[in-house]
């Protein structure tokens, strides 16, 4: 029986990569925390097991757990959204959770250890993000993220567990409705107002969740030790062209408010990806183009709206 552990495996990444994963013929170990408004989610889901957890009680899971699965995916990580990237508190626990998890992984012996990290660790390196990029974190969540990075692969080598980072690029799916530039400017344009934006000058990739989660079932089948993969569609285009391609699907009569709001502290952070080493180890190629993909959400946040009233 082909088994893999996915922790967070109720968030946004996290639900979706279950559902491509016994898809595939894997059987789930969805570690969820106790009282997650989101686990939900997984309910009625065949071949997944729910295996209910803490922040302090990893040590205590490796019964319930498959000995020996493919791959150990940890995705949990708790404040994310804006308000939170800068509470040390906060970062600090996914630091040490990461570490437990990697020791966790070690118990039941699972075949890999997979990261996922994010581009606000790069956020100003000024290139398209690979192994050679220069970290650059935005804020406590990137330096977190590194550190984790770090951290975990050198204990996964102490333990001799194959390690593989990733840094996932921005994700766009029709469930999600969180207050990101995407979701920002189509309810603004469908709403009739005018969105405000800074130049939009910064190199941009952006990418449609499918491919995300096929990318990393291709990284925990097929990733091999040690390797650091970005997760991306491979566009790389200035901001401001995603903007003009929602507006222009939209109504290209609708005025855009670009330059209208100045850089934060004159810096531009930017967030492109070189596609190369995953491309070429897991024979990734990105299947949703920008266009097709921003129309399902354009389509889902028009109905969202209709239904509001």
């Amino acid at each position: 029986m082909k088994t893999v552990v996915i922790t967070g495996a109720d968030g946004f990444i996290g639900h979706h990569l279950v559902r491509y994963m016994t898809s595939q013929g894997y059987t789930v170990y969805a570690i969820v925390i106790e009282n997650s408004p989101t686990q939900s989610r997984l309910e009625g889901l065949e071949k997944v097991n729910v295996v209910v957890s803490n922040e302090s009680n990893y040590e205590t899971l490796a019964d319930r757990l498959p000995k020996s699965p493919s791959a150990f995916i940890h995705l949990a990580w708790a404040g994310v959204s804006p308000e939170d990237r800068n509470c040390m508190d906060i970062q600090m626990k996914n630091v040490n959770l990461c570490l437990n998890a990697v020791k966790l992984a070690a118990t039941i012996n699972a075949k890999r250890f997979i990261l996922p990290g994010s581009t606000l660790e790069y956020a100003y390196c000024g290139a398209p993000i690979n192994e050679r990029a220069c970290p650059s974190p935005q804020n406590a969540y990137g330096a977190a993220k590194l550190a984790s990075r770090y951290l975990c692969a050198s204990q996964c080598e102490e333990l001799k567990i194959p390690f593989i980072y990733t840094v996932i690029t921005g994700i766009y799916s029709p469930d999600r409705t969180d207050n990101n530039i995407i979701f920002y400017t189509i309810t603004s344009l469908l709403k009739g107002e005018k969105p405000s934006f800074t130049k939009l000058e910064q190199l941009w990739d952006y990418v449609h969740i499918d491919d995300v989660i096929r990318a990393l079932y291709l990284v925990a089948t097929s990733g091999k030790d040690k390797a650091f993969y970005t997760i991306g569609h491979g566009d790389n285009w200035p901001l401001y062209n995603y903007i003009y391609q929602i507006r222009n699907m939209i109504n290209p009569e609708l005025p855009l408010g670009i330059g209208e709001i100045p850089y934060k502290n004159g810096l531009c952070p930017s967030s492109c990806v070189d596609l190369t080493a995953l491309q070429s180890d897991t024979g990734f190629e990105p299947k949703v183009p920008f266009e097709e993909g921003i129309r399902q959400v354009i389509d889902t946040v028009a109905e969202q709206l209709r239904k509001k009233g």
